[in-house]
């Protein structure tokens, strides 16, 4: 009896304990659930923001690099400039020129180098690759244009405009040639900061007066290449920048050449500047739209360089059509460009930006100066003669 109630105690107190461990364990298995979950939850949430951290660098690397933008200068490499002949770099020093200098002499590059700021505020530098607007330069690319047209056998320089454009105002006594030459009589367009379609540019042009009969007097007017440009249009088919980069920008090997707004994708852009009462002011462009085909286009010297020779050379179309192309009616201009004595030339104005391009009748010679200051040099012209004299010192 004795034994069993002993027993019947253990047993209760083991009950007892049991009961006691119970709601201790209870307690330990919900912390342990309770603190797993806020683990996991924790983990889940940190790895959320580092997942969109790097998504969010991810977007902005890709964006940078679609967009070409002038922090992107390191992937370029160094820019390296060139100064093989010290007697031009002090001439273009003692002229402050401020721009983009290239000389090169049978093939051998003396210049190619920046002077002055590309961007006085921040003050950058001018180097070999930087970019300018380039006016009146742009012509010479679409004379070439219609010229290769021309050999193709898609148009005629001798075809009156009316065959290309049916309602232009006298378009049965205006020759493609007369646009060619400056000789149509279509005044000057005025260039507004408005946006305005091809068609309604065309429109506009149309609406103005001739000056002189076709043919028979000169008077330069940006309104020729553009109707020139729009021809190039209608004849390929196609947008006229599209046409130009590929038949000729790629053809000569520029890399560094394009049309309107696409200046500010280029690595290495120019502000333009105007000297005004001793400071220097940042003057407006006209919208590129209004400057189709006379004056959209932007380079650097060595890709002008580049079409130059490639021009020269024959590259770009035959040497019988060159022939054509180099020759003058009237005022020494000939399809774009103007024969001089010893040279062939071009120059181009926009607000804030002076260019001058030009090569010898040899083929020997070539000098480019692209500035982004309109008047920092009271004549480029004086300027490139006076190269041309340095160029003749036998030891360049």
């Amino acid at each position: 009896m004795e034994k069993y109630r002993k027993d019947s105690l253990n047993r209760t107190n083991k009950r007892r304990q049991k009961r006691k461990l119970k709601p201790i364990f209870k307690r330990f298995i919900l912390l342990f659930f309770s603190a797993a979950i806020i683990i996991s939850i924790s983990i889940f949430f940190f790895q959320s923001i580092k997942n969109s951290k790097g998504d969010q660098s991810k977007k902005v690397v890709s964006h940078g690099l679609k967009k070409n933008t002038p922090h992107q200068k390191v992937k370029l490499g160094k820019v390296v400039d060139s100064n093989n002949a010290p007697a031009i770099d002090d001439y273009l020093k003692s002229l402050n020129f401020n721009g983009t200098a290239l000389v090169v002499k049978n093939n051998k590059i003396l210049i190619n180098k920046g002077y002055g700021y590309a961007d006085f505020e921040k003050k950058l530098p001018n180097n070999s690759e930087t970019v300018y607007y380039i006016g009146s330069i742009t012509k010479v690319f679409i004379s070439a244009s219609i010229m290769q047209l021309q050999a193709q056998g898609k148009l005629n320089i001798n075809d009156y405009l009316s065959k290309y454009i049916s309602d232009f105002p006298n378009g049965n006594r205006i020759k493609l040639y007369y646009l060619l030459t400056h000789t149509s009589g279509i005044p000057e367009h005025s260039e507004t900061k408005q946006e305005i379609s091809h068609i309604d540019l065309i429109t506009k042009i149309g609406q103005g007066h001739l000056k002189f009969p076709p043919g028979t007097k000169w008077n330069y007017s940006d309104s020729n290449y553009s109707i020139l440009a729009y021809i190039v249009e209608k004849v390929t088919q196609e947008p006229l920048d599209a046409y130009v980069k590929e038949h000729i920008f790629n053809k000569a090997g520029m890399k560094h050449t394009g049309f309107g707004d696409y200046f500010s994708h280029e690595p290495y852009i120019s502000t333009g500047y105007k000297v005004k009462d001793n400071s220097m002011i940042s003057p407006s462009l006209p919208d590129m739209s209004e400057l189709f085909g006379c004056g959209d286009i932007y380079t650097t010297p060595y890709d002008m360089y580049l079409f130059d020779k490639a021009l020269y050379n024959g590259e770009l179309f035959s040497k019988s059509s060159l022939k054509q192309f180099f020759t003058p009616f009237k005022n020494n201009y000939a399809f774009g460009m103007y024969r001089d004595p010893g040279s062939y030339s071009d120059h181009g104005v926009l607000p804030g930006f002076n260019s001058l391009n030009s090569f010898s009748r040899s083929g020997n010679e070539f000098v480019v100066l692209l500035s982004n200051v309109q008047n920092g040099v009271k004549s480029l012209g004086v300027a490139n003669n006076q190269i041309y004299s340095i160029l003749r010192d036998k030891h360049l």
